[in-house]
């Protein structure tokens, strides 16, 4: 039978991720805490896998320029800063001769094959300037959206493996929690936030694909009792998610 997305909950998904995700002020906050006042006078941010530029945007205040590199264009529909650089090309494909005061990789770790996180990270810290720092940001094993993923599978990988991965590299680094997440005002927005979570994170396409009908009815009634779990006393739903910033600074 199989299980799919249409192309408007795909949109739906993508626009409530952008406009009620909290962990671009959280990256803003712990910029300004942890590394203020380290950063020279004209810093310089390169953003790999920007998304939206959301992050990127409200960092803009504090650095000189942006350098944003993103490999799907129609995640920056609408984006234009006058400090920015945009590249539409994956990490794998940009070359610069320039080193930046901060890397940041914000969600985008999933996307990576596990054994190829080692040279992923050497990769980012190639252009970062010694002095300099990369900030990797993914979700943590804890928290509601973790415990979503987990009803439907245990193979999934979190900052915890991140931070794994850093200290086989005998990197320094710096594990600094924080709490995010995502809000709707109605149960259908909800509910297509959290399908979009489990269809995209928990199963191959293969697997969907291989679906009966009482598997898909009985999936999708589990996804329902989560959304309904995250109705708040005033009405508005709310999924919260436990995230790890992970610092590495370069000597």
């Amino acid at each position: 039978m199989g299980i799919t997305m249409s192309q408007q909950e795909y949109a739906t998904a993508f626009r409530i991720l952008a406009a009620t995700a909290r962990h671009p002020e959280n990256i803003a906050r712990v910029v300004e805490e942890r590394l203020g006042s380290r950063l020279p006078e004209h810093p310089t941010l390169l953003d790999v896998g920007a998304g939206s530029g959301k992050v990127a945007e409200r960092l803009a205040p504090r650095f000189a320029s942006l350098t944003l590199v993103e490999p799907n264009p129609d995640q920056l529909v609408g984006f234009a800063h006058e400090k920015a650089k945009v590249l539409l090309e994956p990490l794998e494909r940009f070359h610069s001769p320039e080193q930046y005061d901060l890397v940041l990789c914000s969600h985008v770790m999933y996307h990576v094959p596990p054994s190829d996180w080692g040279g992923f990270i050497d990769r980012l810290l190639s252009f970062t300037r010694p002095g300099g720092s990369c900030l990797l940001v993914m979700a943590a094993s804890r928290g509601p959206t973790y415990e979503l993923c987990r009803d439907f599978t245990q193979t999934l990988v979190f900052s915890e493996h991140v931070a794994a991965t850093a200290r086989r590299l005998r990197l320094p680094h710096e594990v600094i929690p924080t709490m995010a997440g995502f809000s709707t005002n109605t149960f259908e927005e909800m509910y297509t936030l959290c399908r979009f979570f489990v269809l995209e994170g928990c199963f191959t396409a293969a697997q969907l694909a291989a679906m009966s009908a009482d598997q898909v009815r009985a999936l999708e009634d589990k996804v329902r009792v989560h959304a309904e779990r995250c109705r708040g006393a005033d009405g508005v739903y709310r999924l919260e998610q436990d995230e790890d910033l992970i610092l590495i600074p370069k000597p």
